[in-house]
């Protein structure tokens, strides 16, 4: 539920933000990279219901899970459980007060309560809530490194670590201003830093920032493909990557949609997912060529993070505005 601009805390239900399409150019000192564009709308595959406000979404445990923020609908929030294969609803979860993310690791499946400043742990064998841990001020993105799971504690511009065996948070590290997103790759924890413009890498068994990448303007999720960090930057906009072996920015991509947001690797390109629609926009990681933009729906502009998941070849992308997530068949495209 990241928002382009002030926080969310208890006012969590104040704004969420994102994205739209575009064609392609590079910033990284070379030629503008070419584009193709097809503004034919995607097929969906399947089509399913989920609560309300569709949020944040992974795949694990041969599942898919989204995060139903219940945004102004209840107090409470809930995780659908859906089996890819055919799109049945295997369970229907309720955690706590407006989640908004997801992710798997330590063999559980893990929620951040914006509202709640919690995080709930589900268990994948039993559908059910194995804990329920405090943590700090509008927690937001989860990731998993060895032995941890950290949760990014947005108002709090901290990041912090949970022990998977004790339950419990055992200590932060400062990160920048609005933190929001949290990625664990290349040995390293990543958070994203929308105000403040920058990316904190984090040695997770010292617990300390080792290096502070300056980025463009809002940045959110991202993404560990072809060897580099990716991170979309909403307000930009653009889509940038990041060399782990120098910690600099290595290309920034424009016009992968007006605010670029979610980002997925298929078939060796890295996929953007943007509002207004959603779109989605393809990125050649070889040539930094952008394709798209490719409309998924038409539920216009929405008031949360577009993510989405890839699975067995095709995406499964939440549509906030119609409460269901649904199964995209990827476009064709030439390198």
């Amino acid at each position: 539920m990241a928002r382009r601009g002030g926080t969310l805390a208890a006012t969590v239900v104040l704004a969420l933000a994102v994205a739209c399409g575009g064609a392609a150019s590079s910033s990284d000192g070379s030629a503008p990279a070419s584009a193709s564009s097809d503004a034919s709308t995607l097929p969906i595959l399947q089509h399913v219901r989920t609560g309300a406000g569709p949020i944040g979404i992974t795949a694990a445990f041969g599942s898919i899970w989204v995060v139903n923020s219940e945004f102004r609908v209840h107090d409470r929030g809930s995780v659908t459980r859906v089996d890819p294969a055919d799109g049945s609803i295997l369970a229907t979860i309720p955690v706590g007060g407006v989640p908004l993310e997801v992710a798997s690791a330590a063999g559980s499946i893990w929620v951040s309560n914006s509202d709640d400043a919690s995080v709930s742990r589900i268990d994948p064998g039993t559908n059910g809530v194995a804990a329920t841990i405090g943590v700090c001020h509008a927690p937001e993105g989860l990731a998993g490194t060895p032995g941890s799971v950290w949760v990014v504690c947005e108002d709090d511009d901290t990041v912090g670590r949970i022990d998977p065996v004790t339950e419990r948070m055992t200590g932060t590290v400062d990160v920048g201003l609005s933190p929001r997103f949290a990625l664990g790759a290349f040995g390293s924890l990543w958070v994203s830093n929308f105000v403040e413009g920058s990316v904190s890498r984090i040695d997770p068994v010292a617990g300390k920032v080792i290096a502070t990448i300056d980025v463009e303007s809002g940045p959110q999720l991202m993404l560990a493909a072809s060897g580099d960090v990716w991170v979309s930057n909403t307000d930009a906009p653009a889509v940038q990557r990041i060399d782990p072996q120098t910690n600099t920015v290595g290309a920034t991509l424009e016009d992968a949609g007006t605010t670029p947001d979610g980002l997925v690797e298929l078939d060796g390109a890295v996929w953007v997912a943007s509002d207004s629609g959603p779109q989605l926009h393809r990125i050649d990681p070889t040539s930094g060529t952008v394709h798209g933009p490719w409309p998924v729906a038409d539920q216009g502009t929405i008031s949360a993070n577009q993510l989405l998941v890839a699975v067995d070849g095709t995406f499964w992308v939440p549509l906030f505005n119609q409460n269901e997530v649904v199964q995209i068949e990827p476009p064709a495209t030439t390198s």
